[in-house]
């Protein structure tokens, strides 16, 4: 509505992160490094687990390899007497050599019961008698020992890099007596690939699930980050500590913006808009200082004190005859303060003006913060008499929810879609739906941003209910407005003269 304040720049209207903590200003930087920290930990831990298990899997395999081919390939063509033939052994070297096609066999070793190589690849060693390697010794008592250990230590396949060694028990036709242990060397380097292969797809999962992580929860870091850096800018800090002051010394004011009853051309409330007076930076407006305000027990008192100048200054035009309510935005911390209902009462007792003549508005926003204590408060105010406007309709995330579940009285659709609704097509089936639904659950329809003759008559065709906006009046001191209601200029120009009613003016304004 051309210069008016955005709503969140309005009376109790900052969307605050209701943040209590006092963080250092590095928080958002600390908290990201250390969550990037822990995910790299967690990354690592899974890692080594996994890579542990994927290892273990691979020597199964390679063990259950070595098994099928002593039984299969080397113990067939074993006498079990001694020294083998000639033609043993070249049975034995093509076995092997299928083996190394196949599997990467490295090399072969055949001892008997005692240290004798009875068969090597290396066939410089077959018949001499070495000391046999523990894997061997434990074969030999029936157990199949895998080692994996670097190739200088076996004498069977001595090379310089890592490689898996299985002694395999090879028994007789009747399968009860051990008459040979066959060493088999496998390379460990095709093990080691799988690991790192399995272990890089498992991390780039982590580090996709981590990204995703940091995409949802970026936005509530910001708003943390940018709250802990107001409450540490030296600044700003000032600047709430004199807002406190300026609370005490009354330097706040309230400029007021009429809501017309489209129907009878009439005003029927106004909106009480955020001012302070500042002693050296002059007339600021609520953006200028309410973002700062991130203290839940100096935005309780702000409301209050921004109420009760609201009910202050209605009870001045009701007492000059003028029948027109008031409204204040509540912020996120007042939908959740459980002490407003009790608070708010008070002060519609002292000036003496009834509930109704009061009307609160709230964001969806506001709500969602907290929707069970937000019900809760709003569903006490409502007892109580005072009226209960969702404010900005259509920008939050639960617009029907906050519809079909609290005390609503009325709603207004945001100006964006106002402004919108001769040009766009989609802002007017939007509009028109809006009112349509809110007639439907008994709730009125307020019009905000309304700046030209042409929408008025757009929303009245719509059947819209109120409108507000800078076509009717902008933002007004008590003063003009008291003067306003008298003499009203609409669109720059004056209307029909107030009707009397007996108790004092009632402003009609020609639509």
């Amino acid at each position: 509505m051309g210069n008016q304040m955005p709503k969140h720049s309005r009376a109790g209207g900052a969307d605050l992160t209701g943040l209590r903590l006092r963080l250092r200003p590095g928080f958002l930087l600390s908290y990201s490094l250390a969550g990037l920290v822990g995910v790299g930990l967690v990354a690592f831990a899974v890692s080594r687990i996994l890579s542990d298990q994927i290892r273990s899997s691979q020597l199964t395999n390679a063990t259950a390899s070595a098994n099928l081919l002593a039984s299969s390939a080397y113990g067939p063509r074993l006498s079990g007497s001694g020294q083998l033939k000639i033609t043993q052994l070249r049975a034995l070297d093509q076995a092997t050599i299928a083996a190394k096609r196949a599997a990467g066999l490295v090399g072969v070793g055949i001892w008997d019961n005692g240290s004798q190589i009875l068969y090597a690849t290396d066939h410089r060693l077959i018949g001499k008698t070495i000391v046999r390697p523990a894997e061997v010794e434990s074969a030999v008592a029936g157990q199949t020992s895998t080692v994996v250990g670097s190739g200088k230590q076996s004498p069977i396949a001595p090379t310089a890099g890592k490689q898996i060694d299985i002694a395999v028990p090879i028994y007789d036709r009747s399968g009860t007596k051990v008459i040979a242990v066959a060493e088999i060397a496998l390379p460990y380097a095709p093990v080691a690939q799988a690991i790192s292969d399995q272990t890089k797809r498992i991390d780039y999962i982590l580090f996709g699930a981590a990204l995703v992580f940091y995409a949802a929860l970026w936005p509530r870091l910001l708003r943390a980050s940018r709250a802990i850096r107001t409450q540490s800018d030296p600044e700003k800090q000032a600047l709430l500590r004199e807002l406190e002051n300026g609370i005490k010394r009354d330097e706040l004011l309230l400029h007021y913006q009429p809501t017309i009853d489209l129907n009878e051309g009439r005003v029927v409330g106004v909106e009480a808009l955020l001012r302070w007076q500042h002693p050296k930076r002059g007339l600021l407006a609520p953006s200028e200082f309410l973002p700062t305000l991130t203290d839940g027990d100096l935005n309780g008192r702000l409301t209050l004190h921004v109420v009760a100048m609201a009910l202050r200054d209605c009870g001045e035009w009701r007492d000059r005859g003028i029948d027109a309510a008031v409204n204040v935005n509540l912020s996120v911390a007042n939908v959740i303060d459980d002490a407003l209902p009790e608070q708010i009462g008070k002060l519609l007792a002292t000036f003496g003006i009834p509930p109704a003549a009061l009307g609160l508005d709230v964001t969806e926003t506001a709500i969602v913060a907290d929707p069970e204590k937000a019900a809760a408060m709003l569903d006490a105010l409502h007892r109580m008499g005072v009226r209960i406007a969702i404010d900005d309709f259509g920008t939050g995330y639960s617009s029907l929810a906050v519809l079909r579940d609290l005390p609503i009285t009325a709603l207004k659709i945001d100006r964006e879609f106002v402004v919108g609704l001769r040009q766009r097509p989609r802002d007017e089936a939007i509009v028109r739906s809006t009112i349509r639904l809110a007639h439907e659950l008994e709730i009125k329809v307020v019009a905000e941003g309304v700046e030209d003759h042409k929408t008025v008559s757009e929303l009245v065709a719509l059947e819209c209910d109120m409108a507000q906006g800078y076509y009717f009046s902008p933002p007004l001191p008590l003063a003009d407005l008291v003067a306003w209601f008298e003499a009203p200029i609409v669109a720059g120009g004056a209307v029909a003269k107030p009707a009397a009613n007996g108790t004092g003016p009632t402003t009609t304004i020609v639509l």
